[in-house]
């Protein structure tokens, strides 16, 4: 080919290609801004968010970068509670880009939020053809299809799920209401039974309590609920890419509740970033500082914690909480006058704060001054007579004097309050086997038997005790 007429064929190819590509642009582009709902007011909106929802409606509108605007857009909507508007974002971010896995993972869940569970699913069985080892969508794809009651979609997916986690509670704890479902209950238990153990009561405790009563097992039906009542309550499966909109969200209250759920999680960086977040975007919001606070003291970094303890005294000096977790994080740093100090003005600032007279009771316990601390525990349980914890410090101080009566009569308050608590049924224990009471010790063992929440070592201390002291082994009724 001559030269002349070669460089007239690439120039053909080269405006050929820049056409289609231009066409495919414009047509992205077209569909970006199809696609595009009308803005939020900006009244209520944070600044911040304003500036960054007109950046991404400006780039979805440009030629280039129209589908990641509109991913932009979507997800500062869905992070900030603009769900409609997410919704029509992700509906042609799946046309846009149909390899994308997340979008219809995050427009499942919303739409799962709604109720619109048959939609749900779809979304989340694309989710999973796309992104195979992506845990969270098979599980959500599980929880949906068994709530439609579509029982072999649900079965398949916690199926798919154990393979890629062999041991992943949640899915494991819906092929147990599988088994629930079909009346299994012999299949249901010893899969129930395993989830319990391994999330310390956070998952599968009402299910179980349910099969344990109807198994007429009541004593340990009621231990059970016991553990159910010290763990909290259920938790939903850690879901990186819904967890991931928090990073886009300038509410302070919703981050921090989101951060929350993430550190008990384990995934403390997370949740730390988050809570400096809302903290940065509500810097007088004492509830971010007393969070962020605590999650620093928890993971050891007491300088910060310190420093946000004290802040949360500035902002709100009447709350007691505050003034408690800065005198005891003084006191874990070794400044004990520091934590003195921040105790006397927090019960000067709270002065009928069951908390802070508890916290003056235990450091006049530490000082050896017993008759004070056993007034400062008296006056907390009159301030919130409900709280157990309370009664058996008090309780235990009482033994240790040796006015065991007195002692023993707090545990019993303690019991009347949380029959289960593991604590007050060791001492029980303890004293009828120390006073020869066989009959009274047999009925504390058992009951401590049922008890999840017993120490297995000090259950087992408890037993060798009565064998010594009345030469054979307790009764227990497993």
């Amino acid at each position: 080919m001559r030269p002349k007429l070669l460089i007239v064929a690439v120039l053909v190819l080269a405006a050929g290609g820049a056409f289609w590509w231009w066409q495919s642009a414009a047509h992205r582009q077209s569909i970006a801004i199809a696609a595009l709902p009308p803005a939020p007011p900006v009244e209520g909106v944070h600044p911040a968010l304003r500036e960054e929802l007109d950046a991404a409606e400006k780039k979805a509108h440009s030629l280039t970068d129209a589908p990641a605007g509109l991913a932009d857009l979507a997800l500062l909507y869905h992070a900030n509670g603009y769900l409609e508007e997410a919704m029509s974002c992700y509906t042609a971010l799946a046309e846009l880009q149909p390899r994308e896995a997340r979008w219809p993972h995050l427009h499942a869940t919303i739409l799962a939020g709604y109720g619109e569970v048959e939609a749900a699913i779809s979304l989340w069985q694309r989710t999973v053809a796309l992104a195979p080892d992506y845990l969270p969508a098979r599980l959500r794809l599980g929880d949906a299809a068994l709530k439609a009651n579509d029982l072999a979609t649900a079965k398949s997916a916690y199926e798919g799920a154990l393979k890629q986690s062999p041991d992943d509670p949640y899915a494991q704890l819906g092929l147990a209401r599988l088994d629930l479902e079909a009346g299994r209950d012999s299949a249901a238990r010893p899969r129930l039974e395993a989830i319990v153990r391994q999330t310390n009561y956070q998952l599968g405790y009402d299910l179980i309590v349910s099969l344990y009563e109807r198994t007429g097992e009541l004593q340990r039906a009621a231990a059970i609920r016991g553990a159910a009542k010290a763990s909290g309550a259920y938790r939903d499966p850690p879901d990186p890419w819904a967890d991931a909109l928090m990073e886009k969200c300038y509410d302070s209250y919703r981050i921090a509740i989101s951060a929350g759920a993430i550190a008990r999680t384990g995934d403390t960086a997370t949740a730390l970033r988050l809570l400096e977040r809302a903290v940065a975007l509500a810097p007088n919001d004492v509830s971010a500082h007393f969070q962020l606070g605590s999650l620093f003291l928890q993971t050891g970094r007491l300088d910060a914690a310190r420093d946000r303890f004290a802040r949360c005294t500035t902002l709100a000096p009447d709350f007691s909480d505050g003034w408690s977790n800065l005198s005891e994080t003084l006191a874990k740093m070794g400044d004990h006058q520091g934590a003195a100090r921040a105790l006397a003005a927090g019960l000067s600032n709270c002065p009928t704060s069951p908390g802070l007279h508890l916290l003056r009771a235990r450091r006049l316990r530490e000082a050896g001054r017993n008759e004070e601390a056993i007034a400062a525990y008296t006056y907390s349980i009159q301030l919130r007579p409900h709280e157990p914890p309370t009664y058996l410090e008090l309780g235990n101080l009482l033994i240790s004097l040796g006015r065991v009566d007195e002692g023993i009569q707090q545990m019993r308050d303690a019991l009347a309050l949380d029959p289960a608590d593991p604590h007050a049924l060791t001492v029980m224990a303890f004293q009828t086997i120390s006073l020869g009471d066989r009959a009274e010790a047999d009925q504390w063992l058992n009951r401590i038997a049922q008890q999840p929440r017993a120490s297995a070592s000090a259950f087992q201390q408890l037993q060798d005790l009565y064998r010594k002291k009345f030469g054979a082994p307790a009764s227990i009724k497993r």
